[in-house]
This record gives C-alpha cells, sequence and structure tokens, in this order.
C-alpha cells in the first residue's frame, strides 16, 4: 500500500505542477458527483457509481486475459553432442555448416510436447551444426519456442548461458542446501583454452541475424539455437550443466516505427556481446545484466545508444579480408590487427554508453526495490515513458527457464 500510495505521489508530481490545477480537477470530479446526487439521490447516485467501478474492472480483466492469451510460449529444450573432431591432415580449418530455423506449424510434427519437459540428448534431424575442432567436440543446445496463445507473437530476446555443476558434497550442499545457479562453476570467454568451454558460461542473444523477425505464429514452433564447443575428455567423468534461458516476448506488431526499434534492439545485444565490445568493455558476461526483469527493463532505456550499426559492417569487412590472405602468418597478423582496431572503436563508440547503463544498473541493484527504485527520479521517470511508449511493459511476457544437461564424455 504504501508502494502504491507513492507511486500515485510521483505521477501527481509529474503530471500536476501547481495546487491551482490539483483544485481545478477536485472541483470537477466534485460536480459530477453532486450532479449525480442531486439528479438521482444519494443511493442511486451510490449505486451508479459501484456499477461503473465494476465495469471498469471487468473490462481490465478482458484485456488482460486477452493479452495473456496471445503471449503464451512453451519452452523445451533438447541437446545433441558431437563426436570429437581428428586434426585434419592439411592442417586446414574445418568448415562451418549453415544453420536454419524454419517456423514450423506445430501440428505437423508428431509427438509435439504440450508441456514444458526438461532437456534431454537427442539429435535434432535437419538443425546441422559447424563440424567441431581438434580435441573438442560441438555441443547443441535447441530452444524450442511453441505458442500456444491466440495470436501471433515477437520474440524480442532469448539470452541464454550455461554453468557446471562441477563441485560436489559440503562445498555446494551443506546442510541440505540446494544447489543455486550463483554456486555453479563458470567458463565465461575469456578462460584459458584448456577448460572445459571457453564462452559457455557468457550469455548468447540466440537470433541469427538482426534483421530476421522472430516471429511466431499461433499453435506455430520456433527453434533457436546455442551451440558451444567443449573440450574432448575421453574417459572422462560425465559433465553436468544448468542451462538458463531468459526469453522476452510481446504480441506480434506490423507497424514499420515497430519494426525499426525490434530491429534496433537486436542489433544491440548484438553488439553488446561482440568479442571486441566485451574486451573493450572488460565484461566476462555483459548480457547478463539484461537477463533479469529489472535488468531487462532497464537495458530498453539503453539500448539505442548501443545498437550502432557499424559494428557488425566493420566486423563483416574484417573477416572478407581475413579469408582472402593465403599466407597463415600474414593472416594471424591481420586478425591481430583487426581485433585491435575493432577494440579501440567499440572503447570510443560504445563503452562510454555501457559505462552509464552499468552506473544506473549497480544503483539499481544496491536499491531494495529494485528497478522501481529508480522510478523514485523525476528524471528517470521521464525517460521510462518514453521507453513504454516504444515497448509497453504490459504488452511483454518474460520467461526464465532452466534445463539440466548431462554430458557423458564416455562416449
Amino acid at each position: 500500500m504504501q508502494h502504491a500510495l507513492a507511486g500515485l505521489a510521483q505521477t501527481l508530481a509529474d503530471t500536476v505542477t501547481d495546487l491551482r490545477t490539483i483544485g481545478t480537477i477536485a472541483q470537477a470530479f466534485a460536480s459530477i458527483l453532486a450532479g449525480l446526487i442531486a439528479i438521482l439521490g444519494v443511493p442511486i447516485a451510490l449505486r451508479q457509481v459501484l456499477n461503473i467501478s465494476r465495469e471498469i474492472r471487468r473490462v481490465d480483466a478482458d484485456w488482460y486475459r486477452r493479452r495473456d492469451a496471445e503471449a503464451n510460449l512453451n519452452i523445451t529444450a533438447h541437446f545433441s553432442l558431437s563426436h570429437a573432431a581428428p586434426a585434419p591432415a592439411n592442417g586446414a580449418a574445418p568448415a562451418v555448416a549453415p544453420i536454419t530455423a524454419p517456423d514450423t506449424p506445430a501440428a505437423s510434427l508428431p509427438g509435439a510436447p504440450s508441456r514444458q519437459q526438461p532437456a534431454r540428448g537427442a539429435t535434432s534431424a535437419g538443425q546441422p551444426s559447424p563440424e567441431p575442432e581438434p580435441g573438442r567436440r560441438v555441443l547443441r543446445l535447441d530452444l524450442t519456442l511453441e505458442n500456444v496463445g491466440e495470436g501471433s507473437v515477437d520474440v524480442l530476446a532469448c539470452l541464454v548461458a550455461a554453468r557446471e555443476l562441477e563441485r560436489q558434497g559440503d562445498e555446494v550442499i551443506a546442510g541440505g542446501r540446494d544447489a543455486q545457479w550463483d554456486d555453479l562453476t563458470t567458463h565465461y570467454w575469456d578462460a584459458p583454452a584448456d577448460t572445459l568451454s571457453p564462452g559457455l558460461s557468457t550469455t548468447k542473444h540466440t537470433v541469427y541475424s538482426p534483421d530476421a523477425l522472430a516471429r511466431i505464429k499461433a499453435h506455430s514452433r520456433k527453434t533457436l539455437a546455442r551451440i558451444d564447443q567443449i573440450l574432448d575428455r575421453p574417459g572422462g567423468p560425465d559433465v553436468y550443466l544448468l542451462y538458463r534461458a531468459f526469453v522476452v516476448a510481446r504480441r506480434s506488431s506490423r507497424t514499420a516505427d515497430d519494426l525499426r526499434t525490434w530491429t534496433a534492439l537486436q542489433r544491440a545485444l548484438l553488439n553488446v556481446n561482440a568479442p571486441a565490445f566485451r574486451a573493450a568493455a572488460g565484461e566476462h558476461d555483459p548480457l547478463g545484466y539484461a537477463a533479469t526483469q529489472d535488468g531487462w527493463r532497464l537495458f530498453l532505456h539503453h539500448y539505442e545508444a548501443l545498437a550502432d550499426p557499424n559494428l557488425p559492417r566493420l566486423r563483416s569487412a574484417a573477416d572478407r579480408e581475413e579469408v582472402a590472405i593465403a599466407d597463415p602468418a600474414e593472416r594471424e597478423r591481420a586478425k591481430v590487427r583487426h581485433a585491435a582496431e575493432l577494440r579501440a572503436y567499440c572503447e570510443k563508440q560504445l563503452v562510454p554508453a555501457w559505462r552509464r547503463f552499468r552506473e544506473e544498473y549497480d544503483r539499481m541493484s544496491a536499491d531494495p526495490l529494485g528497478f522501481q527504485g529508480l522510478l523514485r527520479q523525476k528524471s528517470f521517470r521521464q525517460r521510462d515513458r518514453t521507453v513504454e511508449r516504444r515497448f509497453p511493459w504490459a504488452d511483454q511476457e518474460v520467461w526464465t527457464e532452466y534445463f539440466y544437461v548431462t554430458l557423458e564424455m564416455g562416449e
């Protein structure tokens, strides 16, 4: 109740700036009520007020029911683990196969699950994966998003990361305590090359392109994949992983403005996880900050400054130049030069905006009210109203799902 009154006071402080305006509004309400009493009498007037209140609540309930029916996803996961790749005879790098993700109607797939189920070992037919590097195996997690609602939804984000349940006994479950996400072993992108999987715990946005709209029609499904390489341990113990999937979707919109804002948001998410940006910002897991409800709402305040269209273009140009170089030593020097140039670009163009996000994130994390605590500042509330017009929070649905995966390394 206290928080609700505080929120009402903040709204009044923003929209009503002087006592004269407050008096005018109060007089208008009083005049309406006096008119009803004069015409209908006190009992009938009060009954009409109650009827109007009930009708408003009914309309609100119908709106929320329709909204919930339109944005309703079942999220399931399957994984596959390749065999280790032998060392190439000529030292050439293995080719990478393309990845496809068709939007397939659920009715055309036999045995489609109707409820959430844990991840299990399964080969995803028709879903090619890249060849592993020598001494490594490819681990692919396919997240199937099934729309069981009555309307199309657009996926705003699908942020996926994994951690290893490596420690055992009293280190993790002392006193009967459950193993929590923060207790698990992390493998970030800058971990040593001889660890299980450098980058496995760095959150990825599992889309294929910033302009490939992830739209899921009613009663259909879409599969998004996260692919990692893990160290081959022949005859070693099984590996236990816990995946976290943070998914945000909203009711489908076909306006040009909404499509532009969606594309800019995707570009920002991909830029933040670019290797050059991670190195420039000194972050192990930058997208992990956005993988909570409060973190996501705050990221929507800063995505525009991070949606630089030039970074992916520069990266693509660097890749083309490196592929065209035949001499391995010269190609390696070009990679080092490009990495330094891209990092310098990120430091100049993107890192200042990221620091502003981190400053507000740290302030939000220190406040018991979280994101609501930031809304106590008038300037932040004004920004939030702009964000609400582009990405209304009431139109978004958020899911956080966890999936256990057991990798049998002796196979």
